[in-house]
């Protein structure tokens, strides 16, 4: 009986060696400049090492399907942005995080290019609140830029406590979807 040769693999290139390479060589070119965007909008560099890496792990777990991507620099800086997004927004209760956060952002406003994101998303951010109903304009205001308490807002406006969380949980998700058709 003739015994099959052993065939030498080293210069045939496997499918998932080459899924492997393609991806090395992605996280090599990307990886700095997706933690740059990932750090500026966070503010928090364990979240921005965070968010990278959740990054690459849901790259790594559609490697696959990589081919039907056409612009995977695109498709890398949208992944990024929307992961910090999530994140600030689960965050945003927290206000120990938002001070945090807020201390960060006045700590770059040394950055003149910052300080020309932070004045356009201002006005982007001035646009969502005009377009709010009355009633929930005022609540929101008096909470975000006085910083009045629940029962401060309910006293000042005559209306319930209840009525002012409806108003701010509204006013919030109508200026969230507001940013979210802004900032694709």
């Amino acid at each position: 009986m003739i015994k099959p040769e052993k065939i030498e693999h080293k210069d045939v290139l496997t499918k998932d060696k080459a899924l492997e390479l393609i991806f090395s060589d992605l996280f090599r070119a990307y990886e700095y400049p997706l933690y740059t965007l990932a750090l500026r909008l966070s503010k928090d560099d364990f979240v921005a090492k965070d968010i990278i890496q959740e990054v690459f792990m849901s790259l790594w777990n559609m490697r696959e399907k990589l081919h039907e991507i056409n612009n995977i620099e695109g498709y890398l800086f949208r992944i990024t942005r929307f992961k910090v997004i999530g994140h600030l927004r689960k965050v945003s209760a927290d206000d120990r995080l938002k001070e945090k956060i807020w201390l960060a952002l006045k700590d770059l406003e040394q950055d003149g290019a910052a300080r020309i994101e932070e004045r356009e998303f201002n006005a982007v951010l001035a646009t969502a609140i005009a377009q709010l109903p009355l009633k929930r304009k005022q609540v929101y205001l008096l909470k975000t830029s006085e910083g009045k308490t629940y029962k401060d807002i309910a006293d000042e406006m005559k209306i319930s406590q209840h009525t002012v969380k409806n108003h701010l949980s509204s006013a919030t998700a109508s200026i969230r979807d507001f940013l979210s058709l802004i900032f694709r």
